[in-house]
């Protein structure tokens, strides 16, 4: 693909605009200023907090650089995105933005205990104003260990699975006999699937799907201990993020013209949405590619700070339609989240781009699942090319 066309490039000459203020890196309000009445956010203090609230230990500064509070976001963003809820790093969001979910204490050690524990939650607490304490009504810590630090990326997942306590679910295990964690599965082609609320994917996860789960994943015969539908769940929780696109060629659709070269943003919010993208082509090579990134807050607004492809559970598939809906070209490779179609030969003439997520090898049948279906395939991208 054109260099221009590359939606890496892209990220990166647009990097400094995104990330602005370091203490305010994801918002409550979205870039256009308008507040998102009724959605409820979240307070991710980075800097530590002593003294705790009833029943949690206090912790320390986790002295985390601005791109590390970065990766940290990016991971809550990618997990939450299809859900009405907003994580964000200044401690006085406007009230009008919605209400207070709760707080994330983000620290190198638990005070008087180091290393204790990764991290806590207090179960079922999303959204409670009973307690009196600093500002907290849900506390979560991540507690890193002097002696035995985790990666950025683990820290931004375990913050994941932590908040998904406060929002009441519980963990995800095995049968028969019981397992409280389940770690997780190869799949066939040799990525690592784990669902949020088992054991967290591998420290480096570049090649690992973290995602929600209805637990219909298998070990040895042995099924999963908890079957709760976490996405139904949430979304009755929190509410789905609207849909941002059509998934049919028959309704109106944004329209793109050759050379545009614009990126589109949008969600992935549920397994049976897809985002469709009127293509007007004079005719020669068309390259696209579509991949994962962080929250968008509304239709075509993203609010994003780079490369998520560590911690997203969204696996894409993209394909180009003609106006009889048959798939001409298509691309979901097994080694990457990111789909890309490069100088595909297409005569004149009016094309969709149709972008989904997708599952990978098989899942839920058998002794054992080598695969994950798209159930948590879920998420926000960015689709950019030469059109």
């Amino acid at each position: 693909m054109p260099a221009a066309y590359d939606v890496r490039a892209y990220h990166d000459a647009n990097y400094a605009q995104w990330l602005t203020n370091p203490d305010n890196l994801s918002t409550a309000t979205p870039s256009n200023g308008n507040t998102i009445a009724g959605i409820p956010w979240v307070f991710v203090d980075f800097d530590g907090h002593t003294p705790a609230a009833p029943g949690f230990v206090g912790v320390t500064n986790s002295n985390y650089t601005l791109n590390q509070r970065r990766q940290v976001l990016e991971a809550l963003d990618a997990a939450y995105s299809p859900f009405n809820v907003r994580f964000t790093t200044n401690p006085n969001a406007a009230p009008g933005a919605g209400y207070f979910g709760g707080t994330i204490i983000i620290g190198m050690d638990a005070i008087n205990n180091p290393g204790a524990y990764l991290g806590q939650a207090s179960q079922n607490s999303f959204g409670d104003t009973n307690w009196s304490q600093w500002p907290v009504h849900s506390m979560i810590q991540i507690s890193q260990g002097i002696n035995a630090p985790v990666s950025v990326n683990y820290t931004g997942m375990a913050a994941v699975h932590e908040i998904a306590h406060t929002l009441g679910l519980g963990h995800k295990g095995l049968n028969s006999p019981y397992q409280e964690y389940y770690g997780g599965h190869l799949t066939a082609s040799r990525n690592h699937w784990s669902p949020i609320m088992g054991t967290l994917p591998p420290a480096s996860p570049a090649n690992a799907f973290f995602q929600w789960s209805k637990g219909d994943y298998r070990k040895n015969n042995r099924g999963a201990s908890n079957t709760v539908d976490e996405v139904a769940h949430l979304n009755a929780r929190l509410g789905t993020r609207p849909d941002d696109y059509s998934n049919f060629i028959s309704t109106s659709l944004p329209n793109r013209t050759v050379g545009d070269g614009r990126f589109i943003s949008g969600v992935i919010s549920t397994r049976t949405d897809v985002d469709i993208f009127k293509i007007q082509w004079t005719g020669g090579p068309m390259s696209l590619r579509v991949d994962p990134v962080g929250s968008v807050v509304s239709p075509g607004t993203v609010v994003t700070h780079g490369n998520v492809d560590d911690v997203t559970g969204l696996n894409l598939s993209l394909e180009i339609l003609n106006t009889n809906g048959v798939v001409v070209a298509s691309a979901s490779p097994t080694n990457s989240k990111s789909a890309l179609i490069t100088d595909f030969n297409l005569p004149l003439g009016t094309y969709f781009a149709r972008v989904d997520g997708v599952g990978e090898g098989t899942f839920g049948t058998g002794a054992n699942s080598t695969g994950f279906d798209d159930y948590g395939s879920l998420g926000g991208y960015v689709l950019g090319g030469a059109f």
